[in-house]
């Protein structure tokens, strides 16, 4: 899988509406938005969540003045096919809203074979008195997955889980694509927290800078 650690879009100038983990608070988009970062910083992925667009070209301002040019299919994480260096990002999309915008080094996490994915609902049916089922009122439904990453996480991926902990440990949700395990899965990209999220703990065992980690998710919204 790839996941963003720390979203550097959390120290920019973007609107707060951007920024929230809460995908329902969402900022007019008007069909372009630029965005300043604190300093120039590497990018590899593009995280989006809650919109009413399909068509995504993110610009930089590096030497190349690369885009990237992507289709929101559904709350995840967009990786690039090279990481740029930027200080300025410039959306044009047909979207007229976008609940949350993030981008940072994706980090890539072999994980094993074995996955557990999971559907539930907040739901709570009741039975009558002559046995019948009444629907509960309200709920939502959500989907958890859960996946093993067996000394696979070096020292890119702790370093970026260090430097975006902040975040983290507020409780952010994590965007995530599921590229090389997507044969196996019903879905490729999410927006999720993550069960232990607040109190990390890494398990190292061997004789290199390598740990493990099982990861627990639970989609947000």
């Amino acid at each position: 899988m790839i996941i963003l650690f720390n979203d550097i879009i959390q120290k920019s100038d973007a609107p707060l509406s951007l920024k929230t983990p809460a995908l329902a608070e969402t900022a007019n988009t008007n069909g372009s938005l630029t965005i300043s970062l604190e300093e120039e910083t590497q990018i590899s992925a593009i995280g989006i969540g809650n919109t009413d667009g399909e068509e995504f070209e993110v610009a930089f301002n590096d030497a190349e003045n690369t885009k990237f040019s992507f289709q929101f299919k559904e709350n995840g994480l967009y990786p690039m096919k090279a990481p740029v260096f930027a200080s300025f990002i410039t959306i044009q999309t047909d979207a007229n809203f976008i609940g949350r915008f993030a981008a940072g080094l994706g980090v890539k996490i072999p994980t094993a074979i074995a996955k557990q994915p999971g559907w539930h609902s907040t739901s709570e049916p009741r039975t009558s008195l002559s046995g019948q089922i009444l629907p509960g009122a309200g709920g939502y439904n959500y989907r958890t997955l859960s996946l093993d990453s067996r000394y696979k996480l070096g020292p890119d991926a702790v370093r970026e889980l260090v430097t975006g902990y902040k975040q983290i440990g507020e409780g952010f949700p994590f965007f995530i694509n599921f590229d090389t395990e997507h044969y196996k899965l019903p879905y490729q990209f999410f927006y999720a927290t993550e069960q232990n999220q607040r109190a990390w703990a890494l398990e190292g065992g061997i004789r290199r800078f390598l740990y493990s980690y099982r990861f627990n998710f639970t989609e947000a919204f």
